[in-house]
C-alpha cells in the first residue's frame, strides 16, 4: 500500500540547506524532489565559494612574485648601476700604475659581464675598451686563469650583440674592428665544453661582410674571425668544428653579395678546411629534396673556393656536394640558362650564373675522368660520377652536347688498359643487376620499377645501388646517343665486324659495340621501353600517390625524360637496322606480349576511347610543363611564394593525371605511336586501314563510298529546289568540286581547294579540262580523282624543281634553299624585309608545301598509291607531322641529302692532322641565289658566336653534327614544317609514327617486292566480253594476257602495271586491297590496235588478241610509248 514504508510511524526530518524557508515547502516539489535540489543548489554554492577563495589566494600569491620580481629588478638595476659606474671611474681613473691594464681587465671584465645592458649604449663603449684592454695584454686574465675562462662564452656573446647593433657610422666601425680582433682569441681560448650558437656567430659576420664601405681597419679582423672557429691547426674536426663549418656553409655561405674578389678567395682558400666544408655541405643537404633560399649562393661560393685551392688536392667528396647542390636548384638553374639563350634576360646573378656556368668549363670534365682515373673502375665511384655529369647535363641543356664530347673523348684507365668513356661505361653497365636482368627477362623491368614505388618511400629512396646503376645506364645512354648522331655506317659496321679489313680506325669505332653487345643492349632497351610506355599508367599512378614531384628515378630524371632517353637510343639503333640490317629477323618482335588475334580490334577501341577524352579535355587549360623553363623575373623564381608554387605545382599535377589517364586508357596505342616495331608491319598496315575507315566513317556521317555520301547530302535539299539551291549541302559538294586545266593542275588545285583545310578528306569532284576550256571525256564513276592527286603530284614534285629537289637515287625532299631563294628574290625586287607585302609573300610560298602535304595526305586517306620515292630522312620527319618535332639529325643522313657534302665532312671526321690549321670555324655558308643567277651566299653562325670559335680536332665532332643540324633541319625548318603540318591535317600524326622511313614510303607507293601475278589475277575484274559467264571460264584472250604476264621480267610488270594503275608496285597487304580494282575490258577485235589504260579507274582495254606474240607485242609497245588515258 505504501511503498516506501520502513516500518516506522515517524514522519522523516525535511533539512532544507537552501537557506530559503518557503511558507509551504510541500507546495513546489512532488515528495522527495525537494530534497534532491536542494542538495544540488548547497552544492554549486559550496564550489563557488571554493573558486572564490583559490582566486583570493592566487592574486595574493601573484602579488607577492610580482613584488618579488621588482625587488630583485631593482637589486640587479642598482647593482648594475654600481658596476657601470665602478666601471666608469675606472677607465677614468688614470692611477692604475705599472701593469695597469692587466690589472684594470681584471678589475674590469667580471663588471662589464655584470653590467652590460643592450639598450644602454653607453655599455657598448664600455665593452669596446674593456675588450681593447684585453687585446692589449693579450687576454693576460684569462690565460692565467685569475678569470674563470667559461666567462669567455657570455663575452663573446655580447660582443655579438654589439656588432649586432652597431651601426654604419664611423665610431661604430671603430668599435666593430677592435671587438672583431678579439674573436679569434676568445674562440681560441674557449673550453671544449662550452656550446656556442655558430649560427648566431655567421650571421653577424655576414652581415658584416655585405655592407660596403668598411675600412681597411675592419677588414682584416673580419677575415680573421670569419675563419677563426673554422681553424683545426692540423687536429682532427672535432664536434664543435663541425658544428662550426655547418653554420659557415648554410649560414655564412647562403648570404648574397659577398665582395668575393680574387684576394678574397684566396684568404679563406688557404684559412679554411675545404674537406671539412664539403663534409659539412654533403650531410646538410643529403636528406633535402626541395631547394632552400641561398642553396645557389652556396653553390658559387663552393666552386669559387674550390677554383682558388690551385694546387691543393680537391677533396673526393667535392663533387658529391655540388651534384646534391645542383639537384636541389636544377629547376632554377636550367630556367635561368634557358631564358639566357633565348636572349630573354637572367634570372641570376652576375657571380652565380658565372661560377655555375664554369662547371662545364673544357678543363672540368678531365679534371673529373682524372678524379675517376685515380680510384680506378670500381663501380660505386663510376655511379657517383655517371650522376654529377647527368646531373650538369640537365642543368645546362644548352651545353648537353658540350659535356658529352668531353666525356666522349676521355681515356680512363682501368685494369684491362686504357679504353674510351663509352667502352668503360658499358663494362659498368654490364655489370649491373638492371641490366642483366632485363636484359634477359621481359617481365622484370615492371617489377623493378615499381620498386621504387613499393619502397615509398625509404628503401629506394635511400637504395645506393638503385642509383648507382640506373645513373651509370642513363650516363652511357647519353653517350651513345651522341656517338650515334656523328657515327657514319663504316665505323658502325667496323666495330660490329673487327676483322675486316679497314683504310683507318678512328675514335668512334673504338667506341662502337660489337654485334653481341648490340644485340644484348637492343634487348635491354626493348624490354623497358614496353614497360615504359605499355605500363606508365601502372607506374605512374602509384608514384602520384606517394611523390607530389612525381616518378624521379634518380638524379632529377623524372618519368617523361627517362623514357625519351631510352627510346631514342632504341629508335636510332632500329633505324639503321631497318636501313641496314644488322640484327636477326623477328629481334624486335613482341608478339607474346598480346593476343594477336583480337589486337586490331583492342587497338581501335582504344583509340576510339581516347579520342573521346581528348575531346572532352578541350576546353580546359592546362599549364604547359615547359612553364618551369620560361622567363620570369628573378623575384619570381628565386624567391618565389609559396602560394604560387602551390599554383604550379596543382597545374602540373593536373597535367600529368590527364595524360595518366590518356595513357591507361590506350598502352596498345602508346606501343605503336612509339614502339611500332614490336608489332607485325602487316597487322599495322591494317590498324592503319581501319583507322581511316573509321575515320570516314564518323566524318561523312556512316557514308564512306564517295557517290553515297554525295547522295545523302543531296537528300538534304528538296527535290524541286535542286537546280537552283544555295543550302549548305549544295555549297559543300560545290566546294568540293573544281575545273582543272591541263598544264596548270597544281596551281588550280591549289586556289579551289585551299581552303577546305581538312575537308580535303571528303570526297572530291574533279572536272579536267584542256587548253580550250574543253571538257575532257573521262571514266570515274563521278570523278577523274585518282588521275587529279597523280597529276598534281607529278607536276608538283617532278616538274617545279624549286619546291622539291631530288638527290642521286632520285629521292625528293624539300628545297633546303627555297625558302632563301625566294626571300632574296624579294629583296631584289625591292621589297622591304618584314612589310606587309613580304609577309603575304613568304605565306603564299610555304602554303604551296602545305598543300602538298594535304595533297600527300589525299592518297594515302584515299589508298592511291603514287609512283614517287621520298629521302629516308624526310619520311623520318612525318611521325611528328603537327606535333613536337621528334628527328634528330645524323651523320648518315647527310649521305642523302648532298653526297659531296657528306664525303667532306667524312674527310674532317678521320683528318689525322692539326685541323686548326683549316682555319675553320662554327659557321656555315648558304647560297641563297636561284641557279643560273650570279651566286650570293650569307654566311651563319652553327651556334651562338660561332664565328668566334674555331674548329679544333676535339671539336670536331660537334662541328659535324652541327652541319649535319643546319643542313637537315634547320635550313628547311619552314619548309618541312609546313608540308608536315599539311600531311597531319589529313593523316594523324600518331597513325604515321606507326611506321619507320621505308615502311612509309610503301605506303605511300606501294610495296617493292616482285609482282605476284597470280594475286593480281585473282582479284581482278573483267566486263564487257571478258566478263566470266556461267561456265566460270575465262575468255580466250585473258588465258593469253596471264600467260604472258607470267612471262614478263619482273621490271616488264612493273611497267604493265604502272601502265595500268600509275604506279610499278603493289599495293601493301597485296592486290585485294588496291583502289578501284584492277580491271579489263575489251578493246574491240582490230588485231592492230594497241591496249589503252584508264589510270583513273585502274582500267586496262584489251583488244581480243588472237595469239599470245601479238597480246605481248602489242602490250610492251603500248607500255613503252606512253600510250595511255583515253588512247583508242
Amino acid at each position: 500500500m505504501f511503498p516506501n514504508f520502513t516500518g516506522s510511524s515517524r514522519r522523516t526530518r525535511n533539512v532544507n540547506l537552501s537557506g530559503h524557508k518557503p511558507s509551504n515547502p510541500f507546495a513546489k516539489a512532488t515528495p522527495g524532489a525537494g530534497v534532491g535540489a536542494s542538495r544540488t543548489e548547497a552544492i554549486a554554492k559550496a564550489e563557488r565559494e571554493r573558486q572564490q577563495r583559490q582566486q583570493e589566494r592566487e592574486i595574493k600569491e601573484a602579488a607577492l612574485r610580482i613584488q618579488k620580481l621588482w625587488r630583485g629588478y631593482r637589486v640587479r638595476r642598482d647593482h648594475r648601476a654600481s658596476c657601470r659606474t665602478s666601471l666608469a671611474q675606472a677607465y677614468n681613473d688614470r692611477q692604475w700604475g705599472q701593469h695597469g691594464e692587466q690589472r684594470r681587465s681584471e678589475y674590469a671584465v667580471p663588471l662589464i659581464l655584470v653590467a652590460f645592458q643592450a639598450s644602454h649604449v653607453e655599455d657598448h663603449v664600455l665593452l669596446c675598451r674593456v675588450v681593447d684592454d684585453l687585446l692589449r695584454t693579450n687576454f693576460h686574465v684569462f690565460r692565467t686563469n685569475l678569470i674563470d675562462r667559461n666567462r669567455l662564452g657570455k663575452l663573446a656573446r655580447l660582443i655579438l650583440v654589439v656588432l649586432e647593433r652597431s651601426g654604419a657610422d664611423q665610431d661604430s666601425q671603430s668599435r666593430a674592428s677592435v671587438l672583431l680582433e678579439a674573436l679569434p682569441t676568445i674562440y681560441t681560448l674557449l673550453p671544449h665544453s662550452i656550446t656556442v650558437d655558430f649560427v648566431g656567430y655567421y650571421k653577424v659576420i655576414g652581415s658584416y661582410y655585405r655592407q660596403r664601405g668598411l675600412d681597411d681597419r675592419t677588414v682584416d679582423p673580419l677575415r680573421n674571425a670569419a675563419v677563426a672557429p673554422l681553424k683545426m691547426n692540423g687536429q682532427p674536426p672535432d664536434e664543435r668544428t663541425r658544428a662550426a663549418y655547418d653554420a659557415f656553409a648554410f649560414t655564412f655561405l647562403t648570404q648574397p653579395d659577398f665582395p668575393f674578389a680574387s684576394p678574397e678567395l684566396d684568404f679563406f682558400a688557404s684559412n679554411i678546411d675545404l674537406a671539412s666544408l664539403v663534409t659539412a655541405i654533403v650531410g646538410g643537404t643529403s636528406q633535402r629534396t626541395e631547394s632552400r633560399q641561398g642553396d645557389l649562393w652556396l653553390l658559387a661560393y663552393l666552386i669559387a673556393l674550390k677554383k682558388a685551392t690551385k694546387r691543393r688536392e680537391v677533396p673526393n667528396t667535392y663533387p658529391v656536394a655540388v651534384n646534391q647542390l645542383l639537384l636541389l636548384s636544377s629547376s632554377q638553374i636550367r630556367a635561368s640558362f634557358a631564358a639566357k639563350a633565348k636572349g630573354v634576360g637572367e634570372i641570376l646573378p652576375a657571380f652565380v650564373a658565372g661560377e655555375l656556368a664554369s662547371l662545364t668549363d673544357k678543363d672540368e670534365i678531365p679534371n673529373l675522368v682524372q678524379q675517376l682515373i685515380r680510384h680506378g673502375d670500381d663501380d660505386e665511384n663510376s655511379g657517383f660520377f655517371a650522376g654529377y655529369i647527368l646531373a650538369l647535363m640537365y642543368c645546362f641543356p644548352g651545353l648537353g652536347d658540350d659535356i658529352r664530347m668531353r666525356l666522349y673523348l676521355a681515356d680512363i684507365e682501368t685494369s684491362h688498359g686504357s679504353v674510351p668513356s663509352v667502352k668503360f661505361f658499358w663494362r659498368v653497365i654490364s655489370r649491373t643487376t638492371m641490366f642483366s636482368t632485363i636484359g634477359s627477362d621481359s617481365e622484370a623491368a615492371l617489377g623493378i620499377l615499381r620498386y621504387k614505388n613499393r619502397a615509398g618511400s625509404p628503401r629506394a629512396a635511400s637504395d645506393p645501388e638503385w642509383h648507382r646503376e640506373w645513373r651509370t645506364i642513363l650516363l652511357f645512354l647519353e653517350l651513345y646517343v651522341f656517338v650515334l648522331r656523328t657515327t657514319d655506317d663504316d665505323d658502325f659496321f667496323g666495330a660490329i665486324n673487327p676483322t675486316a679489313l679497314v683504310s683507318h680506325s678512328s675514335r668512334l669505332r673504338a667506341s662502337g659495340l660489337s654485334l653481341t653487345e648490340l644485340k644484348a643492349l637492343t634487348l635491354f632497351l626493348k624490354h623497358l621501353g614496353f614497360v615504359l610506355y605499355y605500363n606508365a599508367a601502372t607506374i605512374l599512378d602509384e608514384s602520384a600517390g606517394r611523390n607530389r614531384e612525381g616518378y624521379v628515378l634518380t638524379s632529377g630524371i623524372d618519368y617523361a625524360a627517362f623514357r625519351t632517353l631510352v627510346a631514342t637510343a632504341m629508335k636510332m639503333l632500329y633505324e639503321r637496322d631497318s636501313r641496314r640490317p644488322f640484327l636477326p629477323d623477328r629481334h624486335w618482335l613482341m608478339t607474346s606480349k598480346f593476343d594477336m588475334e583480337g589486337f586490331l580490334q583492342a587497338v581501335v577501341l582504344e583509340e576510339q576511347e581516347q579520342r573521346a577524352l581528348r575531346e572532352n579535355a578541350e576546353d580546359s587549360t592546362d599549364v604547359s610543363s615547359d612553364d618551369d623553363d620560361a622567363y620570369q623575373p628573378l623575384g619570381s623564381r628565386l624567391q618565389e611564394s609559396r602560394q604560387m608554387k602551390l599554383v604550379r605545382l596543382r597545374a602540373m599535377q593536373k597535367k600529368a593525371a590527364r595524360e595518366r589517364i590518356l595513357a591507361s586508357a590506350g598502352p596498345r596505342l602508346e606501343i605503336l605511336r612509339n614502339m611500332p616495331f614490336v608489332v607485325p608491319f602487316e597487322t599495322r598496315v591494317q590498324i592503319f586501314r581501319q583507322f581511316i575507315f573509321l575515320d570516314k566513317e564518323r566524318r561523312r556521317g556512316g557514308y564512306v563510298d564517295p557517290d553515297q555520301w554525295r547522295l545523302s547530302i543531296m537528300q538534304q535539299l528538296q527535290p524541286q529546289s535542286w537546280p537552283n539551291a544555295h543550302g549548305p549541302g549544295r555549297d559543300m559538294l560545290r566546294r568540293h568540286s573544281a575545273r582543272i586545266k591541263r598544264g596548270q593542275i597544281f596551281s588550280d588545285a591549289l586556289d579551289q581547294f585551299w581552303g577546305l583545310g581538312d575537308s580535303l578528306k571528303e570526297p572530291i569532284q574533279i572536272t579536267f579540262v584542256d587548253e580550250f576550256d574543253i571538257q575532257e571525256a573521262g571514266i570515274d564513276g563521278g570523278g577523274v580523282t585518282k588521275e587529279f592527286l597523280t597529276s598534281v603530284t607529278t607536276e608538283a614534285f617532278t616538274e617545279n624543281t624549286n619546291l622539291f629537289v631530288a638527290n642521286s637515287k632520285n629521292a625528293l625532299y624539300p628545297n633546303p634553299a627555297a625558302l632563301d631563294q625566294h626571300k632574296d628574290s624579294l629583296q631584289q625586287a625591292g621589297l622591304p624585309e618584314g612589310s606587309d607585302a613580304w609577309q603575304e609573300s613568304i605565306s603564299d610560298f610555304l602554303r604551296q608545301y602545305e598543300f602538298l602535304g594535304r595533297i600527300i595526305g589525299k592518297c594515302m586517306y584515299e589508298g592511291i598509291l603514287i609512283d614517287i620515292a621520298f629521302a629516308g630522312f624526310f619520311l623520318l620527319k612525318w611521325a611528328s607531322a603537327g606535333g613536337q618535332d621528334t628527328y634528330r639529325a645524323q651523320l648518315n643522313d647527310l649521305h642523302e641529302l648532298d653526297e659531296e657534302l657528306y664525303q667532306g665532312m667524312l674527310r674532317l671526321k678521320n683528318y689525322t692532322g692539326d685541323i686548326a690549321d683549316l682555319e675553320l670555324d662554327f659557321t656555315i655558308t648558304d647560297q641563297v641565289s636561284l641557279p643560273g643567277e650570279p651566286v650570293r651566299t650569307v654566311t651563319r653562325n652553327l651556334i651562338p658566336n660561332g664565328d668566334e670559335i674555331p674548329v679544333t680536332n676535339e671539336n670536331r665532332l660537334l662541328y659535324i653534327s652541327y652541319v649535319a643540324r643546319h643542313r637537315l633541319a634547320v635550313q628547311p625548318h619552314a619548309q618541312t614544317r609546313a608540308f608536315l603540318r599539311g600531311l597531319g591535317m589529313i593523316i594523324d600524326p600518331a597513325w604515321l609514327s606507326m611506321f619507320n622511313q621505308n615502311e612509309l614510303q610503301r605506303l605511300v607507293g606501294g610495296d617493292s617486292s616482285s609482282i605476284d601475278v597470280e594475286d593480281l589475277r585473282r582479284h581482278t575484274i573483267y566486263s564487257g566480253v571478258y566478263e566470266i559467264g556461267d561456265d566460270g571460264q575465262e575468255h580466250p584472250t585473258v588465258k593469253l594476257f596471264w600467260e604472258v604476264m607470267r612471262g614478263l621480267t619482273d621490271a616488264q610488270k612493273r611497267d604493265v602495271l604502272k601502265y595500268v594503275t600509275s604506279t610499278p608496285r603493289a599495293p601493301l597487304l597485296g592486290f585485294s586491297q588496291l583502289r578501284p580494282a584492277f580491271t579489263i575490258r575489251d578493246g574491240g577485235l582490230d588485231q592492230t590496235r594497241l591496249p589503252s589504260a584508264s589510270t583513273c579507274v585502274n582500267l586496262l582495254k584489251l583488244p581480243q588478241y588472237r595469239t599470245a606474240e601479238a597480246l605481248r607485242s602489242k602490250l610492251l609497245y603500248a607500255v613503252s610509248s606512253g600510250a595511255g588515258f583515253d588512247l583508242s
